[in-house]
């Protein structure tokens, strides 16, 4: 069954996912104002691309630079499934901690990451927030990955001490119902995107999202031992709901935040 899913990540344009099932399609030659990252997840494409042509079967990235004129698809007969990423060049320069930035190379092999990038889409185009922001997460520091691989060369920004890690963690602990997105956080450190993930994971082992998380359902367990109900708990630290709140309460307790309160008479 043919389809497309669509997204907008963060809260400015300049940065789209796309899940496709197109079968039997191609498309004209064209071109895009953004980067256009796709990896193929099944079928034999042909890509033509600026006056060339090659193959991209499954586990294959491909990689266009805005203003590049493409095209291609799959026989009228065969399966096609993608995904793809839109990135405005000054997004993804920022999110890199570039000034600019262009790919030298159009496409490559890499099933394990062309896959991992496939999960990381289809996390954002879930329901659940947590999950849908895990997978711009996932999808930030893969972008890195898939730019060293196309040839494009990484600055070297990072966070000079721990102490300013520290200060992130102390920021995201004054109000844990304030919930920054990834720009908000990169710009109190002043890093990029890519930066603040990959440091922030090498100092704690969490991505700053996930160790906020352990940290709202540790001081729920604090307030449901207080005994406010669920519901307030649920408000104070800034959970979607009530469900949200037991979903991640039971994920890392093993039981709902209602049987821990009934445990606890």
């Amino acid at each position: 069954m043919n389809g497309l899913r669509l997204a907008q990540l963060g809260g400015e344009p300049g940065f789209e996912v796309a899940s496709a099932t197109l079968g039997g399609h191609s498309f004209e030659r064209h071109s895009h104002d953004e980067f256009v990252i796709s990896a193929n997840l099944r079928g034999e494409e042909r890509v033509w691309l600026d006056g060339r042509t090659f193959a991209a079967g499954p586990g294959v990235i491909t990689s266009y630079n805005p203003g590049q004129i493409q095209g291609g698809g799959v026989a009228e007969d065969q399966p096609w499934q993608f995904v793809s990423l839109y990135l405005a060049p000054e997004q993804l320069a920022a999110m890199l901690g570039l000034t600019r930035l262009e790919f030298e190379r159009p496409t490559a092999r890499l099933p394990a990451l062309a896959f991992a990038m496939a999960d990381a889409v289809e996390r954002v185009l879930g329901g659940d927030a947590f999950i849908r922001e895990r997978g711009e997460e996932r999808l930030t520091l893969l972008l890195a990955e898939i730019a060293r691989v196309m040839g494009v060369r990484l600055s070297q920004e990072g966070v000079q001490s721990g102490g300013r890690i520290a200060d992130l963690q102390d920021w995201l602990a004054a109000d844990l119902a304030r919930q920054p997105s990834l720009d908000e956080m990169a710009t109190y450190l002043g890093l990029s995107r890519f930066h603040l993930l990959r440091s922030f994971q090498k100092q704690v082992g969490l991505s700053p999202r996930q160790w906020a998380m352990q940290l709202r359902t540790r001081r729920a367990q604090a307030l449901l031992r207080a005994g406010l109900p669920a519901t307030e708990v649920a408000h104070e630290l800034g959970f979607a709901d009530q469900s949200h709140l037991n979903r991640h309460f039971r994920a890392a307790y093993g039981v709902s935040p209602g049987d821990f309160q009934r445990a606890l008479r």
